[in-house]
């Protein structure tokens, strides 16, 4: 049964809202509702490629993935449970045209703390001799970043969280946000209203309906992705660490391992952006298209075969699709809502959510009970830098042309 009043309620039980609801309990509030209209994951984070690395073209996003790895790292300690991490090892590559980008981005992530270098070809065959890699070409190396599970990392925030004294409370939509004299004062889910004097938006797309009556305009589109699992060459090891994680900019995928003997692909630019009916982005994103389409396995084993030889003509397994919450410069939301107090925002987090999801969590805790976020700075995510057309932007990398019609759309990298 649905309680009457909680202390703060997060909307959303995907990663980043699990996160939050964790992390508000570590801050002190015993009295949190995890809430969510399915079951905790169930939206784009059960269909994450939850890569977790920190390589990011701009400081704000990388400061808050590497902060989020700490939690990846000594998970059992600081959360509990498993979140299934394995630390692979992370290359990024990029074309010819960006070495000297490539450069500049390694130089700016050390300056943060992050154990990365540029590698050449050789090292690279000593890191991953599965890896082809150009004579003359150079990749950045990573070697604390790796992948988890996502199912097992909410799964396992979910507990901590209620071990902390959160209630969960799934199967429940919320289908509006109660407000009086300028402060929020609870929700109304189909199981009756809830009164809080603290909401939380951590529901994605799904968040756009409920922000616009309170003349709060998210500039959230829904977009569908894509992912297949091939069978691993026997060139690999079996095992969870069975190969190494990797980024190609420059052939435009990106791919792990996954489980005893696959291998996951997904492409950076495939993607679709759903055509929500009457404006209703949460409908969109409960009605895209599952399967995945029949091109994408067939193009995606060509563009990881460039990178990974062996990987020509290996079998797919299986494939799917998945929802993302995209805004204008593919950078998340994290801030107070205008104009409502004690309604926050963490939403749009564009595909880049998962491996930061600890972090964030933290960050809106603080924000909430402290009114500063100090795991990482949140002021570059503040929702007014579309009104102010100031969007955050990188010393980003580019496609080749042939690729960008291959691919078909604009970037969105996992």
């Amino acid at each position: 049964m649905a309680p009457k009043t909680a202390e703060a309620i997060v909307i959303g039980a995907g990663v980043v809202g699990a996160a939050t609801a964790f992390h508000l309990t570590q801050q002190g509030l015993t009295d949190v509702l995890l809430i969510d209209k399915g079951q905790p994951g169930g939206g784009a984070t059960e269909r994450s490629g939850a890569l977790v690395r920190t390589h990011y073209t701009n400081a704000p996003e990388a400061a808050m993935a590497l902060a989020a790895q700490r939690w990846f790292h000594h998970w059992a300690d600081l959360i509990g449970g498993d979140s299934g991490f394995v630390p692979t090892g992370f290359l990024q590559f990029v074309g010819p045209a960006d070495h000297e980008r490539l450069r500049d981005n390694v130089q700016m992530l050390q300056e943060l703390g992050v154990n990365t270098q540029i590698v050449n070809a050789d090292e690279v065959e000593g890191i991953a001799p599965q890896v082809w890699m150009e004579a003359n070409a150079i990749a950045a190396y990573e070697p604390e970043s790796g992948y988890a599970n996502p199912s097992a990392t909410v799964a396992a925030l979910v507990a901590a969280a209620q071990r902390g004294g959160a209630t969960l409370l799934t199967e429940t939509p919320v289908t509006a946000l109660r407000v009086a004299n300028g402060k929020v004062v609870g929700v109304t889910t189909s199981a009756g209203d809830i009164a809080a004097p603290i909401v939380v938006l951590a529901n994605g797309g799904w968040s756009v309906n409920l922000a616009a009556p309170l003349g709060i305009t998210l500039p959230i589109r829904p977009v569908r992705v894509q992912i297949a699992f091939f069978q691993r060459p026997s060139s690999f090891p079996r095992g969870r660490d069975g190969g190494i994680t990797i980024i190609d900019r420059g052939n435009g995928f990106y791919s792990r391992p996954e489980g005893e003997d696959l291998r996951l692909v997904g492409l950076s630019g495939f993607h679709e952006t759903l055509v929500p009916a009457n404006n209703d982005v949460g409908y969109a994103l409960d009605h895209y298209q599952r399967e995945p389409d029949p091109d994408f396995a067939p193009l995606a084993a060509q563009q990881v075969a460039r990178r990974i030889p062996s990987m020509a003509g290996q079998p797919v397994v299986r494939g799917h699709g998945g929802p993302l919450d995209v805004t204008p410069d593919s950078k998340m939301i994290l801030d107070r809502a205008p104009g409502v107090d004690g309604l926050y925002l963490a939403v749009g987090m564009s595909g880049s959510g998962f491996k930061k999801g600890p972090a964030i969590g933290a960050c809106m805790a603080e924000l909430i009970t402290t009114g500063t976020a100090t795991t990482a700075p949140i002021e570059p995510f503040r929702l007014a830098r579309f009104a102010e057309n100031t969007p955050l932007l990188g010393n980003d990398y580019s496609y080749p042309d042939d690729l960008v019609a291959q691919l078909r759309k604009d970037a969105l990298i996992h």
